[in-house]
């Protein structure tokens, strides 16, 4: 699996417009309760796995 280095999300959930530039082997989201966490998580899920409708 090929590391992301740079991350732009658009129009997904609830996010509108996210730009993740130097992006480590390891990262860190933290935030307030509805902040898009989980919905970052869930974007590069669906990027390295489009098809799986578990993922």
């Amino acid at each position: 699996m090929k590391n992301l280095d740079h991350l732009t999300i658009h129009s997904f959930r609830g996010l509108q417009e996210i730009d993740l530039q130097s992006l480590g082997q390891i990262n860190l989201f933290v935030g307030v309760k509805n902040s898009g966490k989980s919905s970052v998580l869930e974007a590069i899920s669906t990027y390295y796995r489009p098809l799986d409708p578990l993922a």
